[in-house]
């Protein structure tokens, strides 16, 4: 109570008090302007704020910004007025058609702001295109300051403007003005003879643009700023909504039942922010109210139990479409202050749960309906449960699945206790109206949810053991409620984990989940929820799954039946959204298609569709075809796996359950990228999963007839991935299932109350972006040096600043993993990593965690410099991989180094200084390093450990998979285009921008159909030009990627300028270009080189964008040109490369008697206890 009071406070303060203006990045130049809108013509008027200007006229310009139209100013000093007439339609129609006929796109980004896409479903016959719209003015010279004069000769002039003796000339965008006032909502401009129309719009960054026969695509935002209750039955939800461009005409609340899609209107008054959208360059902004009488909805029967989904029902002005847009985006503060409700009536009582969805934080609402004298029983024994406890059973056990199921773990364990342990006190939850209701009763000890009795055992209980939330088993899921339950929470699950992300739904910092102990079924399995979803050791246990036992029981015969068993989607909530869905389009085409039928006669199958429960109510729209349709409760999936001889799925762990029958699983995965997501997945999927994937139909019938011909027999490669997944047991997993949890004892510490306290979460985030964090991260480091010992088997490994797993300190870490010398590794990485291997953890870099481990690690492996400030311990070994052979001069070697601060050569200098050894490719790279680094510690020349690929994976599976992770073209040859950055091209702070040197149309054309170009920039690189959208297929950025070695496996040329790639890519005996198109520039002022640049490279130097596009258009004839010249280049810069680097590593610093395995290397263990040559 008394943190929401707190909370309150912060609420109200936030509310009522002044705030601190933020700053927009706005021209002072640009004053006020006006928008009006007719039926005939736009009127667009303002003026700038320097009376010395003259504004000349409006250009209207297309996306290659060639000037369309110019509209001349009707002022003639710095305010201006333009007329746009109708007749500006038919002109700008024209002028599109004719970029079409040149086939240039027209509704391209134009790069001078990020600005929405056109609505994707508008088919139009009409050209359609998109203008912007610029000032332009001039100002005398005279009128000129000396300051400014000076500050353009020294920097250059602004964007978009010219000088000459007398005139200062200059074009800027229309938008972004101090004040922008548009009193009416904008109307299109109709040509009324073609029906073609033109929209005027302001887009993200406040800039006017013309849209042509399309409609601007809206994006609202509509945030939550308070929930509150007038009474117990009355709602009021208010916030702001953001609408861009588009005006509200009218709005309603709408709450969509997510099951039924029952729709509950709910009416919102909208209040428009007149004077903050001028200020925002006219982007609409509003304010809503809505309120919700619950009593009055549920006494006119409108509410029904389940879950409500908050939407919000949009109609604008002058857009033909309305948009349906979910409600959410609350506060941290409004989100624990929204409160429960309650509807009544004479007999009933609906209590109603507000809460946000897990990811995107929108309003929904459960619905739990209760009897008036079982509402008021719960109430009773909420307040007096300590008393009643102290008379109740002292072990009671609540078991349970979701409350209208019962056949997964949750049945299968209850009729084994009911079975074995008969008199002990443990009950299983349903509602009484479910189909399996009658499978469950006959066992007895069943609680038909709601009822007195399930109220009282529910909070007599010491167990709640469920498949899902433990939630599902109570009677009320409300925070009062669990807040009273003194039950442990265990998670029996409902499968086995893996194939994506749950971390948001189970993982242990998920904000709507809690458990206490989870079990799973293999120590691959323990691994990821551990290491991944971030559990202690001591709250995961290996048990199996309770339904293993009736799945591996040999007691249903084999029927010639292909199951098919797709799992569900979260996206698709209302029937609306399933019946648009890709997930529907591509199932019914695999269920109707001809094939599938012909091939179910030929192989005398019968086909049977059974959906995920969240997708039952979707069932009844695939009984049309000739397959048999199952629904829910109407059979146990355990029995259906049991009797079928093949299975179809996607992501649906019970994959796994079927292929621990060992036979033929089939994974059909046409929407990886969405349904996996951004976190991406548990397991190496494609090597992982106990069945073949396929991305289509037509390759899903490839496999199908694969599998065929073997007889339905499963694959052995495909039998060893499935026996990783499950532990075998001496007794019955039910039985391990029931000791673990009657011998588990709950145990918590106080830091894990605070790691998984959204509230101290938030509370770190803002800390760890304060100028606090990193002077109390950096005295905790000194501190934890001195009085915390070295562990002297734990290694830490980064690799790329923390972005990559990759490069010499992967391979080194691989090979160690390989040697199993005992040894526990942290890998400081800044995304999710799941490193299949108990004695490895990730770790974010600069978190408190790596400052932990740097501080206590024996070993440090980086082939970059970890931070200046961190100093390595006496005893503390620090192997320097360094990211390749240098060819362009570096640090001390150096006259001058551009793009760096003035600290920057103390800071490496320092760094440098922690290095006990530095690892080499070869005698030129030693020598180079010394003279750069100014370097005169233990060299070792083992060569580069990332290039062992080469020589170990360089096979049709490993590229098979790369490729495929890539979704690139099957039998498209690879160019890998890997320039490095350049110093003058400084972003600051270290990061610096790349603008790339060709024309892609041109390039294209010289490439034909034969290849795809891989484009990865350097580490260094953090903004550079979108690829153009015409050219997404053939261009791909791979920047992305993880591992450049794995890159040059499946590339056939290489194009790169002075980056070192192309020193390792020379062992892969491949062509490879250099394109210098600044070579002068590079290497007389920037950097300069340690090779002659014209002489030792092994591939031609190509110094335009004719020589480029020319050696593109005869790539066979490099090899044979330039072979004898990378042989030699081989030998002198690679002489170590055999594939061993990694072990010789290893086994010199790693292993328990230190030699290497070719090129013998003396090394000692000093009395610091570092190792030196």
């Amino acid at each position: 109570m008394l943190f929401k009071s707190v909370l309150r406070v912060l609420q109200f303060g936030h509310t009522v008090l002044p705030k601190k203006p933020k700053k927009l990045k706005r021209s002072v130049l640009k004053e006020s302007l006006q928008i009006q809108s007719s039926p005939t013509d736009y009127t667009l008027s303002g003026q700038l704020n320097d009376p010395l200007l003259t504004i000349t006229s409006l250009l209207i310009r297309d996306r290659l910004q060639e000037t369309v139209l110019e509209v001349p100013n009707q002022q003639h000093d710095h305010r201006f007025s333009f007329q746009l007439p109708h007749t500006l339609v038919s002109q700008l129609s024209q002028h599109a058609a004719q970029m079409q006929d040149a086939d240039v796109p027209t509704v391209e980004e134009d790069g001078l702001a990020e600005i929405e896409s056109v609505e994707a479903d508008q088919d139009t016959a009409y050209p359609i295109g998109r203008f912007s719209l610029w000032l332009m003015f001039t100002k005398k010279v005279e009128h000129l300051t000396p300051e400014q004069l000076h500050k353009w000769e020294s920097d250059g002039l602004p964007s978009h403007a010219t000088l000459d003796a007398s005139v200062f000339t200059r074009k800027i965008l229309l938008g972004r003005f101090v004040d922008t006032q548009i009193p009416a909502p904008v109307a299109p401009l109709m040509d009324e003879t073609s029906n073609e129309f033109v929209q005027l719009y302001t887009d993200l960054k406040g800039n006017l643009r013309l849209l042509l026969n399309k409609e601007p695509q809206i994006k609202p935002k509509i945030q939550i700023d308070a929930v509150r209750n007038e009474t117990k039955a009355t709602t009021i939800i208010s916030g702001k909504a953001f609408t861009r461009h588009a005006f509200i005409k009218t709005g309603r609340l709408l709450l969509v039942h997510r099951e039924s899609g029952n729709q509950v209107p709910v009416p919102i008054d909208w209040l428009y922010q007149n004077e903050t959208s001028a200020k925002k360059f006219g982007l609409y902004r509003y304010h809503y109210t809505a309120t919700i009488h619950w009593s009055q909805l549920y006494q006119a029967a409108q509410l029904q139990e389940g879950v409500y989904d908050a939407f919000v029902a949009l109609d604008f002005y002058h857009r033909s479409e309305p948009k349906l847009h979910r409600l959410g985006r609350a506060r941290y503060i409004t989100r624990q202050l929204t409160p429960e409700a309650l509807g009544k009536d004479d007999t009933s009582t609906m209590h109603i749960i507000p809460y946000y969805t897990v990811g995107h934080r929108n309003l929904s609402f459960e619905m739990t309906e209760f009897t008036n004298e079982n509402y008021a029983y719960l109430n009773h024994l909420m307040t007096f449960a300590p008393l009643y406890r102290l008379f109740a059973e002292k072990n009671t056990w609540l078991v349970g699945e979701r409350p209208y199921k019962a056949q997964d773990n949750g049945y299968h364990f209850f009729k084994y206790m009911r079975e074995t342990y008969p008199e002990r006190p443990v009950y299983y939850v349903i509602d009484p109206t479910s189909n399996e209701y009658a499978q469950v009763a006959p066992l007895g000890n069943v609680l038909p949810i709601k009822s007195k009795e399930h109220i009282y055992h529910s909070l007599m209980a010491k167990k709640v053991i469920g498949t899902h939330h433990a939630e599902y088993l109570y009677p009320l899921r409300s925070e009062p409620f669990k807040r009273k339950m003194r039950a442990d929470r265990v998670f029996i699950q409902h499968g086995v984990l893996g194939t994506k992300n749950m971390n948001d739904q189970y993982g242990k910092f998920a904000a709507a989940f809690d458990t206490d102990l989870f079990l799973v079924s293999s120590e691959r399995e323990k691994r990821l929820v551990t290491q991944d979803m971030g559990y202690a050791e001591r709250e995961v246990k290996i048990t199996g799954l309770s339904r293993f036992d009736a799945l591996l029981n040999d007691d249903v015969p084999v029927k010639r039946q292909m199951l098919v068993i797709p799992t569900w989607r979260s996206w698709l909530q209302t029937p609306l959204q399933f019946f648009e869905s890709e997930y529907y389009q591509q199932y019914q085409a695999f269920l109707s298609s001809e094939r599938l039928h012909a091939y179910a006669k030929q192989h005398r199958l019968e086909i049977v569709l059974c959906l995920h429960p969240n997708m039952q109510q979707y069932s009844s729209h695939f009984e049309n075809l000739p397959i048999t349709v199952i629904h829910q409760g109407e059979r146990d999936v355990q029995g259906l796996l049991k009797e079928s001889l093949l299975l179809v799925t996607d992501y649906s762990s019970v994959a796994f359950d079927f292929s621990f029958l060992k036979r033929p699983v089939h994974y059909l995965q046409f929407d990886p990228k969405r349904f996996i997501g951004p976190l991406g997945s548990y397991l190496d999927l494609e090597n992982e999963l106990p069945g073949r994937i396929s991305k289509t139909i037509d390759d899903l019938f490839e496999d199908l007839d694969a599998t065929a011909r073997r007889h339905f027999e499963m694959d052995d490669e495909f039998k060893r991935r499935a026996d990783v997944f499950l532990t075998k047991t001496d007794t019955t997993y039910s039985d391990q299932v029931y000791q673990t949890i009657a011998n588990y004892t709950k145990q918590t510490s106080l830091l894990e109350k605070i790691q998984t306290n959204e509230a101290a979460n938030i509370i770190f985030k803002v800390y760890r972006r304060s100028r606090f964090y990193f002077p109390t991260m950096k005295a905790g480091y000194r501190l934890m040096q001195r009085v915390l010992p070295v562990d002297p088997k734990l290694v830490v490994f980064e690799s790329g600043l923390g972005k990559h797993y990759a490069d010499s300190p992967r391979y080194i870490y691989e090979e160690l993993k390989k040697q199993a010398l005992g040894y526990k590794v942290v890998w400081i990485y800044n995304k999710k990593l799941y490193l299949s291997d108990p004695n490895a953890k990730v770790v974010k870099r600069l978190s408190p965690a790596y400052f932990y481990y740097m501080a206590t690690a024996k070993f440090w492996v980086n082939n970059q410099n970890f931070p200046h400030y961190m100093t390595r311990r006496k005893e503390t070994t620090y192997i320097q991989t360094w990211h390749g052979t240098p060819l362009k001069k570096m640090l001390f070697d150096l006259d001058e180094i551009h793009g760096r601060d003035e600290g920057y050569v103390e800071r490496v200098t320092n760094s440098i200084a922690q290095w006990s050894v530095l690892l080499s490719p070869s005698p030129y790279a030693t020598n180079t390093f010394r003279s750069a680094f100014q370097y005169s510690g233990p060299v070792v020349e083992s060569g580069y450990p990332r290039n062992d690929l080469f020589f170990t994976a360089n096979d049709e599976a490993t590229i098979e998979r790369i490729r495929t992770q890539l979704q690139l073209p099957e039998g498209k040859k690879v160019i890998l285009y890997a320039p490095t950055f350049r110093d003058h091209q400084s972003l600051g702070k270290g990061k610096f921008y790349f603008d790339y040197p060709f024309d892609f149309d041109r390039v294209a054309e010289a490439l034909g159909d034969e290849y795809v170009f891989l484009i990865r920039t350097h580490v260094l690189v953090t903004k550079k030009p979108k690829i153009p959208a015409q050219h997404r297929e053939q261009f791909i950025d791979v920047t992305a990627y993880p591992d450049i070695q794995e890159l040059y496996l499946i590339t056939d040329l290489l194009i790169t300028d002075y980056s070192s790639v192309f020193f390792d890519f020379a062992n892969m005996n491949r062509p490879m270009m250099f394109y210098a198109y600044d070579l002068d520039l590079y290497r007389d002022t920037l950097r300069g080189f340690y090779l002659d640049y014209y002489n030792d490279l092994p591939g031609p130097i190509l110094e335009t964008e004719e020589a480029l596009l020319h050696a593109l258009s005869d790539i066979p004839r490099l090899k044979k040109m330039y072979q004898a010249q990378l042989d030699t280049f081989r030998a002198t810069y690679g002489p170590m490369e055999d594939g061993f680097a990694a072990s010789r590593v290893v086994d010199a610093y790693f292993g328990t008697n230190p030699q290497v395995r070719t090129g013998a290397l003396e090394l000692r263990e000093q009395p610091d206890g570092s190792y030196s040559v």
